[in-house]
């Protein structure tokens, strides 16, 4: 029993570790101050592959579990209109999500695919239903040349059941959870041109049932590489303040990460982008207390059009 309870606290907390992305190595030039912003074109689309992969440790009643969650995202950015300061109104739309998970004592893992509509078991169950509502729904919202994200608009019966819908041990089954999630997932240039090794910061907060954490991310412009794109440097910190009266505790014990981001600056877009996180957690509910520690690796890239709108 004690195992069992210690193992479901640990799938739960699965669901819970924000994606951040994994670090490649790429070669990079001195180059002069450079003024970064995306820039649309109406009626066009992009394409993008989004990859993560989640692999937590955990230590039950003595022994090491290890688990793998992989997902892989098809998404679409399609540009309406934009306006003469340079803000597009875009829609945006998942495609498809795909997702493996390792079963512990088992050699076959679990598959889920949302073109197929597979039904999964237990707790992989809830991980797939909040992100398979988002598929091949519109969602539409505001971006500045700067990157921001305003004016984020669901469509209404997704609103609705959103809207009706906890928020979950991951924050973001939730209408507000949603939002934040689109809103907090680009990178931001500040004002003005960059210069080689010139640091911005962006801090992102999540509530979530056990505490509010706190994301600090360092980018930092890196100049550019031998193919003429532009680097930016990333390192991220995690903080994270408990809620009293919360059903169970987390408690990070250390939390670091690094990664890049590559911008085509002919193109106005992201090209790819990877990073790596790294989190000591302990977590303690129904009188077990479980050491845990979680690798994330996100890596997201341009892809040609494989799909239609």
């Amino acid at each position: 029993m004690i195992a069992m309870r210690a193992r479901t606290l640990h799938w739960l907390c699965r669901g819970m570790i924000p994606a951040i992305l994994a670090a490649l190595a790429c070669q990079q030039s001195v180059s002069a101050q450079v003024e970064l912003r995306f820039r649309h074109t109406p009626n066009e689309t992009l394409y993008y592959e989004l990859k993560q992969s989640l692999t937590t440790t955990a230590h039950i009643a003595g022994n090491p579990v290890e688990n793998v969650l992989s997902q892989q995202l098809q998404l679409g950015t399609h540009v309406n209109s934009v306006s003469p300061d340079g803000t597009a109104s875009v829609t945006k739309r998942i495609y498809r999500i795909q997702m493996q998970a390792s079963q512990p004592g088992q050699e076959t893992p679990l598959v889920y695919d949302s073109n197929e509509k597979t039904e999964l078991p237990g707790p992989l169950r809830l991980i797939a239903n909040s992100l398979s509502q988002l598929v091949n729904q519109d969602i539409h919202m505001n971006i500045s040349p700067q990157g921001e994200t305003e004016d984020i608009r669901l469509p209404e019966e997704l609103e609705k059941r959103l809207s009706a819908t906890p928020a979950g041990i991951a924050g973001n089954n939730s209408l507000d959870g949603v939002k934040k999630m689109i809103s907090q997932g680009s990178i931001i240039f500040p004002e003005g041109p960059l210069r080689l090794n010139q640091s911005w910061t962006r801090e992102l907060t999540t509530e979530l049932p056990f505490g509010i954490m706190t994301s600090t991310i360092e980018l930092t412009y890196a100049g550019t590489t031998k193919e003429g794109l532009h680097r930016i440097n990333a390192t991220s910190k995690i903080a994270l303040a408990a809620k009293e009266g919360a059903l169970f505790q987390v408690t990070m014990k250390s939390a670091d990460g690094r990664g890049i981001y590559l911008f085509d600056a002919e193109r106005g877009c992201i090209y790819a982008s990877a990073l790596k996180q790294n989190m000591d957690l302990e977590m303690t509910a129904l009188g077990q207390t479980v050491q845990q520690s979680v690798v994330t690796d996100i890596t997201m890239r341009l892809v040609e059009p494989t799909v239609t709108r």
